[in-house]
């Protein structure tokens, strides 16, 4: 049985890379990172453009979302696949709504949903997103990832990342820990949340112990 699994942290946290390790894991899985919704809307409308109305980027980022988390909700060639999404909200009133959004969707697919929130400490979090400039990150992940150190340490300060608050939930620090062991744990925090639910948690067609065992564990988390 397919599931919704939905990251949730600050930049440079890791999200994109553990959510890609945690793929390799899952057969039939699918990421879908926030960078697929906030890259075309910034195509055509810039954040801050002072042309626009009040509120218009996000309106237009909400509308892409809400079509694409509907077509992965409802289309059946998707209904055996796993979905991995990562996001970036605060626990504020469009941050709540867009990630529950996500909690929506699964129940509308009617798998179940987990949400893991990844956390760094602040000072490995500005060294990861500098050592994206000039290393191609943009290519995997759109051209609008953050870059600047500054701006995400106002962002720490005045933004809190939502958390769901449920059984499900996982939380997990990311600062000295590999993209692969991450992945590895969030895996092992999904069969438990199968188990719980009374699944069959071989239906999620999980890698063996064998594969999980060849994994390097060691490399560090650039994103």
């Amino acid at each position: 049985m397919p599931c919704f699994i939905y990251i949730n942290g600050y930049p440079g946290v890791g999200k994109l890379t553990v959510a890609n390790a945690l793929s390799n894991l899952i057969p039939r899985s699918r990421v879908f990172h926030n960078h697929l919704v906030i890259d075309p809307v910034a195509a055509m409308l810039d954040r801050d453009d002072a042309d626009a109305d009040a509120g218009a980027y996000n309106d237009l980022r909400t509308s892409f979302r809400k079509h694409a988390l509907d077509a992965i909700a409802t289309h059946p060639a998707l209904a055996d696949k796993t979905f991995i999404f990562t996001d970036a909200r605060e626990s504020g009133p469009l941050g709540s709504e867009a990630a529950r959004d996500h909690k929506t969707a699964a129940d509308r697919r009617g798998v179940p949903f987990v949400s893991v929130v990844l956390r760094c400490d602040a000072d490995e979090s500005v060294k990861r997103i500098a050592s994206r400039v000039g290393v191609g990150d943009g290519v995997a992940a759109g051209n609008t990832k953050l870059t600047d150190g500054e701006v995400l340490l106002r962002i720490r300060d005045k933004e809190t990342i939502f958390q769901f608050g449920d059984e499900n939930e996982m939380c997990l620090d990311t600062t000295s820990l590999g993209s692969e062991d991450a992945a590895h744990l969030i895996f092992q925090h999904v069969n438990a949340v199968y188990s719980r639910l009374d699944k069959d948690s071989r239906s999620l067609c999980l890698v063996s112990a064998a594969k999980l065992h060849r994994l390097n564990l060691t490399r560090r988390i650039p994103d």
